[in-house]
């Protein structure tokens, strides 16, 4: 009997497979709903951590009149196979990074990052003062059967790991490197051998030698995920990703279903844990990534100018003709281009200069 069809005939239609045994109907005839979500990650380490916060969080402000119980990547369905367990009516959310989706829309790899794009405040104030989140949601979630909302954003990421050095826009041919979204359709044309993997089987594919490189997200992240025990050629910056967000994607029905009180505290602890999961890796990255210098023996190293030359001039024209695939990936595409004009100016005034500036300031603990 398929899962769906036994909850139909089991009377339970607000959770999923997996938490029919422990949904109490007494709490359903109080009002109460309990929903499953999903993850494309792991437990363990800091995205696991922030996704449990937000579900706890989503209780207390809903005084328990909304339940999410989660299951993280590997638990009740594979970790890219999240959003198909959301559409499938398994679950009533997930989580993951919207490019892990490319494969359901042509527009939606544009809301996790754009390679020389917008930086974290900036894509922060597309989604919540420029429309993006709106725009998210008609180009790519909506014709999914979705609704979405930012649940976090890596930042800056780092360029990531390579068996070799990469000096040269000839050795990226033949290259074989995980690298998912945009990015890797731009390494593509270079040459490279472009693979996507979920996050357990990176570190099995570099060990066996069956991929040369990845990317990941950044110190902290990549420092939990032992690359290093592999590969030591440590690059940056990332250009691919100069910020990734997360995305939480609701079932639209369930979604609609809620009341004002229970989507709203939901928005609020996405908002939260959007910024949280941000400052959580500002405040540990650095760290992170002494230790996988000094104590790793991890080879820091600046791609050449050579390489982000030629990539970025590369990168309008293969982000350009992607977008041109559907009128709602070209929408979405003119909306962030247009916002990145704006900020490229005021963010050359307010930050540019003052982050080469302030090394002129030679502060000491007293």
């Amino acid at each position: 009997m398929k899962r769906r069809e036994f909850f139909k005939k089991a009377g339970v239609t607000v959770a999923g497979a997996a938490g029919a045994a422990t949904l109490a109907s007494p709490a359903l005839s109080q009002g109460r709903t309990q929903w499953i979500g999903v993850s494309a990650f792991g437990k363990a380490g800091l995205l696991g951590a922030a996704y449990e916060n937000f579900a706890k969080t989503v209780s207390t402000l809903t005084e328990g009149s909304l339940e999410i119980k989660l299951y993280h990547s590997g638990e009740l369905v594979g970790g890219l196979e999240a959003l198909d367990a959301v559409q499938s009516g398994t679950a009533q959310m997930g989580y993951g990074a919207p490019y892990y989706w490319a494969g359901k829309s042509d527009a939606i790899s544009f809301v996790a990052a754009m390679p020389y794009g917008l930086n974290a405040q900036e894509q922060n104030a597309w989604f919540y003062y420029g429309g993006g989140i709106e725009l998210a949601d008609e180009t790519s979630y909506n014709p999914l059967g979705l609704k979405f909302l930012p649940l976090g954003n890596s930042g800056n990421q780092m360029g990531g790991w390579y068996a070799k050095d990469i000096n040269t826009v000839a050795d990226l041919e033949g290259l074989k490197f995980r690298m998912p979204g945009l990015g890797g359709e731009v390494l593509k044309t270079f040459g490279v051998n472009v693979v996507l993997l979920p996050g357990s089987d990176v570190l099995p594919a570099l060990t066996s030698g069956a991929i040369d490189g990845t990317e990941w997200i950044g110190p902290a992240a990549d420092l939990g995920a032992g690359f290093f025990k592999v590969v030591k050629n440590y690059y940056y910056p990332g250009w691919h990703e100069p910020a990734t967000v997360l995305d939480a994607f609701f079932d639209k029905g369930a979604w609609d279903s809620l009341n004002d009180t229970q989507r709203a505290a939901i928005e609020q602890a996405a908002m939260a844990t959007n910024l949280g999961v941000l400052s959580r890796f500002q405040a540990v990255n650095n760290a992170s990534l002494k230790k996988l210098v000094n104590e790793h023996g991890v080879q820091l190293k600046p791609y050449s100018d050579e390489l982000l030359q030629a990539i970025g001039e590369r990168t309008p024209e293969v982000t350009a003709e992607l977008a041109k695939k559907s009128p709602e990936a070209t929408k979405l595409y003119n909306s962030i281009v247009e916002w990145r004009e704006g900020m490229v100016q005021w963010s050359g005034i307010s930050e540019g200069k003052f982050m080469n500036a302030r090394t002129s300031a030679p502060f000491k603990t007293i």
